[in-house]
């Protein structure tokens, strides 16, 4: 992936319970009201979305009101969706399968689980955000940071001369050993994003010699990427490393936590991608064209505060330019995909 490209394409413009019971053109505007029935009334599209239940509420809401579709959603962490998916394969139960970070939408391309589409409204986005192959399509971008709880933080950890931890060697640290708390790589895309982009980057030997001191000073590992942000907002733990926009999420509902992206950081794109035998085939085209909208885009950058793929899209709030975030800029998706489960098993067995 071409990182100056990506960089100066956001310049500009900068991925619940179930609710059964990660169309439109690049502007994103409301279509015009007139007297014609919308396009998709009376028909129905079920998902699985792998991102916040907020944000598939409200593009949910606004893909009925373009459409007049109804739409249905069970949301699951990345590493259950993937299971379901798998168990799924000869009779899928859905037809869109909505955020989960881009290597297990590389897994379940490999695994004949999506299927390619190509859209018209693919123009919108930056090549570097939609799939070569034309499986899957970006939505919005995470970048995993080191999240600290300030105010425990003052009052507990600084009058000990430590200093706020802004590297992933800080955390190993003996002083936050049972104050640690993460996602963890089997079940959650956040947790795998993390593992699979310290072995690239650090290599494997090395990766997992820090993994292995990593773990020894984690307390807990959670199925859920948004829980760890949760839980060192509250203060139950001092630190997490999750995704960034969780950590926002968090601190602007008034739980403070101090967020750094760290040098050679994680990060990944929520994709979008349809399912092979898909009940409900135009409906499904129909969304994935709707994800790609300047309207789509506003709407998850209000809710997860994500950095939108569509670059007409408003930037969250509070955010750095890209050019600005030290990310791991060679951070290979395909290959993430490929050596997750392998991966996984031995981060399982330190």
């Amino acid at each position: 992936m071409n990182f100056k490209k990506i960089a100066a394409t956001f310049l500009t413009g900068a991925c619940l319970l179930g609710a059964l019971g990660c169309g439109g053109g690049g502007g994103g505007e409301k279509p015009k009201a007139d007297n014609k029935e919308p396009a998709l009334k009376g028909k129905e599209l079920v998902m699985y979305v792998s991102f916040h239940e907020d944000t598939a509420k409200e593009l949910s809401k606004l893909f009925e009101e373009k459409t007049g579709c109804k739409v249905k959603f069970i949301r699951l962490p990345t590493g259950e969706a993937v299971a379901r998916l798998v168990a799924e394969k000869d009779s899928p139960k859905a037809d869109v399968w909505l955020g989960g970070t881009i290597d297990a939408h590389e897994k379940m391309k490999a695994d004949g689980i999506t299927v390619k589409y190509t859209s018209p409204e693919e123009k919108n986005l930056p090549k570097e955000y939609v799939d070569k192959d034309g499986f899957w399509k970006g939505t919005y971008l995470e970048t995993l940071s080191i999240g600290v709880n300030e105010q425990r933080f003052e009052k507990e950890f600084k009058s000990k001369g430590l200093k706020m931890p802004e590297k992933l060697e800080d955390l190993l640290d003996p002083a936050y050993k049972g104050e640690i708390i993460m996602p963890d790589p089997a079940k959650s895309g956040t947790g795998s994003t993390f593992l699979t982009s310290i072995t690239q980057s650090m290599g494997e030997e090395k990766g997992f010699e820090f993994l292995k001191k990593l773990k020894a000073n984690i307390a807990q590992l959670t199925p859920s990427g948004f829980t760890p942000a949760q839980k060192c907002g509250s203060g139950e733990f001092l630190i997490t490393v999750n995704f960034l926009s969780d950590q926002m999420n968090v601190s602007n509902k008034g739980q403070k936590i101090h967020s750094t992206v760290y040098p050679n950081a994680g990060w990944t794109l929520c994709g979008v991608s349809k399912l092979k035998g898909a009940a409900h085939d135009k409906e499904a085209n129909t969304f994935i064209d709707f994800m790609m909208s300047k309207e789509a885009g506003d709407a998850m950058v209000k809710t997860a505060n994500g950095i939108a793929c569509n670059p007409n899209s408003i930037a969250p709030k509070g955010s750095k330019p890209l050019k600005d975030l030290p990310l791991f800029k060679t951070y290979d998706f395909a290959k993430a995909g490929k050596e997750k489960d392998a991966l996984t098993a031995k981060f399982a067995g330190l």
